[in-house]
């Protein structure tokens, strides 16, 4: 054990102390005492639990004063923060005063608590109370679970968490099934979170279910990230719409989570989701996604929407979005942005992906923003932007000459005006097998790019959400 601090005032005493709360607050003295010298930071909780061996965990629960530790735990503390053994023992006599007090309150609370319920269960229930928990629990661990359910709801919260902390798994499992949803949501709200979230996962799907929905949604939250994955989402998949919807929008559940959750559903479900829930929320969740799961996303979300969520992310993720993008969506989208999100989407692009990008939109607003650009940045992109193709006019089938269907736009205006191959001169029959030629190359070429947005909207079932 380490030495007594260098410090020059005495030790906190344990001579006031009655409750639980008032050994938290001494015990929160008592670690600021132990500093080696006025200079010195207190110990760390860390630091304390390395030099008694006692669970971090358990230390933050007994300075919390919401959990009374144990005897054990208070005399290690005491002696690591440096007290003598003579005054380590007013310590552990102060924490058995703390427990007798909590007793009392629990007696006193037991009669209220009991009141309208029939006589047998309610006296139980006070007699359980009153008892010590692990004889309490070892009575309960014997009963039938829906017996044993009835004298938990009666007993007052804290009494029947101890005693379901102290009860075999098995036996838990059952009183929780048994028991009104409430009143297990209640109990399960008392315990560790890694516990509780154990108990939820055991239980049967309708029942899990049930309590799940009589918890505060942070809570619910909370307990699906400590399950594993696919337990969490096998329970959230048995729940209304609307309590999804709400569980979505909660901040405390993770993106990570959330975002499984979204792939665990269909398309139009999804997409309602985006547009249900705040902004900044479903910006997140757009900023974590593939590129492509949130192109498909935004795809199916109004321009005004998408764009909004658009400039809540990071402007290279955005750009990454738009390119893979139907272009029909793209060159809408990046239209739609403000001019300044707009120019710093594509600052953040390579060159050739950017200026795909400015090609596919009105020459008026390209202009616009590449005089918004940096000067070096938008000669570059002028350069790299593919010319837009020369408009095609109608010429007789009598003046085409065999030489002028060979290229590409008499091919294309061949293949797209049968009647001038009909009624030309003789020089024009030569000329249509090669211009036909050429059209079902340029098409086969050219892929329809709403048939390939249609193709990557529904990627959301098709991409693993990150970890």
């Amino acid at each position: 054990m380490p030495n007594p601090p260098a410090s020059v005032s005495a030790p906190p005493s344990a001579l006031s102390v009655n409750t639980v709360a008032e050994l938290a607050a001494a015990l929160g003295q008592l670690r600021r005492w132990a500093r080696p010298s006025a200079a010195d930071d207190p110990p760390t909780l860390r630091a304390l639990a390395d030099r008694t061996g006692v669970p971090l965990a358990t230390l933050s629960n007994a300075l919390s004063g919401r959990i009374l530790p144990g005897t054990r735990v208070v005399y290690l503390f005491a002696r690591a923060c440096g007290l003598p053994d003579d005054d380590v023992t007013a310590w552990t006599e102060a924490r058995q005063r703390a427990a007798d007090s909590r007793r009392s309150r629990r007696r006193a609370s037991a009669a209220p608590a009991t009141a309208a319920l029939p006589a047998p269960a309610a006296g139980t229930a006070a007699i359980l109370t009153a008892m010590p928990t692990p004889v309490a629990a070892s009575y309960l661990t014997t009963l039938p679970p829906d017996q044993a359910s009835r004298y938990l709801t009666a007993m007052p919260g804290d009494a029947a968490a101890d005693c379901l902390r102290a009860m075999p798994a098995h036996v838990v499992l059952d009183c929780l099934t048994a028991m009104a949803p409430a009143t297990a949501a209640r109990l399960l709200q008392a315990d560790n979170l890694v516990v509780a979230a154990d108990h939820l996962q055991s239980m049967p799907p309708s029942a899990g279910q049930a309590v799940l929905a009589a918890l505060p949604c942070a809570v619910a939250a909370r307990l699906l990230y400590e399950m594993p994955r696919q337990n969490a989402l096998t329970l959230v998949a048995g729940m209304p719409t609307g309590w999804k919807t709400t569980l979505m929008a909660d901040p405390a559940l993770p993106t990570a989570l959330a975002i499984e959750v979204l792939f665990s559903a269909n398309y139009t479900w999804a997409t309602s989701v985006l547009d249900t829930i705040g902004t900044a929320r479903a910006g997140k969740i757009i900023a974590s996604l593939p590129p492509d799961a949130a192109a498909g996303l935004l795809s199916g979300l109004s321009s005004g929407h998408a764009c909004e969520l658009l400039t809540r992310i990071p402007a290279e993720r955005a750009g990454r979005i738009l390119t893979e993008a139907d272009p029909r969506d793209a060159a809408a989208l990046l239209t739609a942005l403000p001019t300044a999100t707009a120019t710093a989407v594509l600052a953040a692009l390579p060159l050739n992906e950017a200026a795909t990008l400015l090609a596919a939109i009105g020459a008026g607003h390209r202009h616009r923003l590449l005089a918004h650009s940096e000067p070096h940045r938008a000669r570059a992109l002028r350069t790299t932007i593919p010319p837009p193709r020369p408009p095609q006019t109608a010429t007789a089938g009598t003046h085409r000459t065999a030489s002028a269907a060979t290229t590409p736009g008499a091919a294309s205006a061949g293949a797209h005006r049968p009647a001038a191959t009909t009624h030309g001169t003789a020089s024009a029959p030569a000329a249509t097998p090669g211009a036909a030629s050429a059209a079902a190359r340029q098409t086969a070429a050219t892929p329809d790019a709403r048939a390939a947005g249609r193709e990557r909207k529904p990627s959301l079932s098709r991409v693993s959400a990150p970890s």
